[in-house]
């Protein structure tokens, strides 16, 4: 496995990557602060970063596949830009402090966190979840209205802002879009996906012609199958792992007993039949009936209303809406170049012969002297060049061989550094253990640990802490005697270690099984 070195680097003289937050299969996702950014916008960022080497070196074909994956999640973002969906700020590629090469995309950031982190610390009140759900309902409509299915809807793809009262649909990595819609393939996470997203996976007898068979194409029926088990995550405040695979049958307990779950357990019922075509075939579809489902159970009007017998009304569902007309206009569409990624990386990177554009922060702060500027305005910003892997290198600057050599110094210097760091620490931490060791040694010799003569305790009394079994010998591999019960006022006879044999002066209480004499742990007897 072959992990980026970003941490602590400026990536294209603009982001400031400052931590890694996760890895995935083939992806990393790092935070950065964007020191561009102009009034108004973002200052913390989201870098994505494509790894084709997280799981060693891949074939052409796979890395090939994994480029126009992650082009595809780029064009999937600009397509779907709606105040529930999280947008797309940029993209790019570099190469990173050792010469990996990358393709990346910037994104918003997020601070609320996952929604399904949300749930497992404090499970959402019935209008919370539905509060939650109409925004989701909204972005992946639109998803759906553009064309793209996202794929993999569930509680740990849908990000919270920092004040915890917005929603955005994340993770379009595997989004299908209506253009490159192919044969259905095997996505999703298990307790969310639906059937046809595994189609090996049987819950009767094989059919084998129906794998032969032509398969149909993914429609938006698949997300609202995972919608509907996220649904189920939100209101209960657990995944529906039994029903993995399988339609939702039944509530949990926790929430079975409220007047409306009959009603709500059969929107999701319906929601995630094994068919496609026996479920909801909009969004529109699905919130229309949770919502109606979630409302309290009519009632009669208030007599002093006029109403009399007459019932009232449940107000008509709301139409799901989402105003995109201030958004933030898409950036140029990317080209990622297809495979020589993995081939340029394994060469060396750039070495010399190509301009770096990820550098630590303490060479770009010290060591390229570049000239403090304000951000410029959006319309005055210079055309950003971008690193094309594979491409003819454009000519050194005469300084940039310099750069990288005092780079590589000032880095071979700190880790120098670490390492006499580290080894003191190491020696000082030995010879503690070491003059521990000694000066245990020598007490130790000096001065025996006290030996408590046994014929001191024969004939002391005491009270008996508890209900105790009498043994016949100084030892529980035997039969009981009987008891001496709590409170019982005996005299020591005899010690052995940590056994007394004892004899019943007064018994705590009257007792069918009780005994007068035998041996006791020391442990029950306290001192009269």
């Amino acid at each position: 496995m072959t992990e980026l070195k970003l941490q602590q680097s400026l990536l294209d003289g603009r982001y400031e990557i400052l931590d890694c937050l996760g890895r995935g299969s083939y992806a990393e996702i790092y935070v950065a602060r964007d020191l561009s950014a102009a009034d108004g916008e973002p200052q913390t960022v989201v870098i994505k970063v494509l790894n084709v080497l997280l799981q060693g070196m891949p074939d052409r074909d796979l890395e090939r596949t994994l480029i126009e994956n992650f082009q595809n999640e780029a064009v999937a973002l600009d397509r779907v830009r709606h105040p529930h969906i999280i947008s797309r700020l940029g993209h790019g590629t570099a190469i990173d402090l050792v010469g990996t090469a990358f393709h990346y995309i910037v994104l918003e950031y997020l601070a609320g966190g996952e929604l399904g982190a949300r749930i497992r610390q404090q499970p959402f009140t019935l209008e919370r979840a539905l509060f939650y759900l109409e925004q989701i309902c909204s972005g992946l409509a639109y998803a759906h209205e553009c064309g793209v299915i996202h794929r993999d809807i569930k509680p740990q793809n849908l990000l919270l802002t920092a004040d915890a009262e917005t929603v955005k649909i994340a993770d379009f990595g595997v989004a299908k879009i209506e253009a490159s819609e192919g044969a259905i393939t095997r996505v999703g996470t298990n307790v969310y996906a639906a059937p046809e997203h595994n189609p090996l996976v049987e819950t009767g007898p094989l059919d084998t012609a129906a794998l032969a068979a032509h398969q149909p194409h993914l429609t938006p029926a698949a997300d609202i199958y995972s919608l509907a088990k996220t649904t189920y995550t939100l209101l209960a405040g657990e995944p529906p792992r039994r029903f993995s695979h399988r339609r939702i049958k039944e509530l949990p307990e926790s929430i079975a007993g409220n007047a409306w779950a009959a009603d709500v357990l059969r929107v999701l019922k319906r929601a995630t039949e094994d068919k496609p075509e026996d479920r909801h075939q909009t969004v529109q579809e699905f919130w229309q009936e949770l919502s109606d489902a979630s409302l309290p159970p009519t009632q009669p009007l208030n007599p002093q209303d006029g109403g009399g017998d007459e019932i009232r009304e449940r107000p008509a569902s709301k139409q799901l809406t989402g105003n995109t007309g201030q958004l933030v206009e898409a950036p140029p569409r990317p080209r990622f170049d297809s495979p020589g990624i993995s081939k340029e990386s394994q060469m060396g990177g750039n070495g010399n012969n190509r301009p770096r554009i990820v550098v630590p922060i303490s060479v770009a702060n010290k060591n390229l002297n570049f000239p403090a500027q304000p951000p410029l305005p959006r319309q005055q910003r210079p055309a950003r060049e971008t690193i094309v892997v594979g491409a003819p290198p454009p000519a050194p600057h005469p300084r940039s061989a310099e750069n990288y050599a005092a780079a590589q110094q000032v880095k071979a210097k700190r880790r120098s550094v670490r390492v006499l760091i580290a080894l003191a620490i190491i020696l000082a931490f030995a010879g503690i253990l070491l003059a521990t060791h000694f000066y245990v040694s020598r007490q130790r010799a000096g001065n025996p640990p006290p030996t408590v003569d046994p014929s001191s305790e024969i004939g002391r009394e005491g009270i008996v802490k508890t209900d105790v079994r009498l043994r016949p010998d100084p030892s529980t591999n035997n039969r009981s005697l009987g008891i001496v019960t709590q409170g019982s006022r005996v005299r020591v006879l005899n010690a052995r270690n940590s056994w007394y044999e004892i004899e019943v002066l007064q018994q705590g209480r009257d007792d069918p099984n009780s005994a007068n004499r035998g041996w006791i742990n020391k442990r029950f007897l306290d001192d009269n």
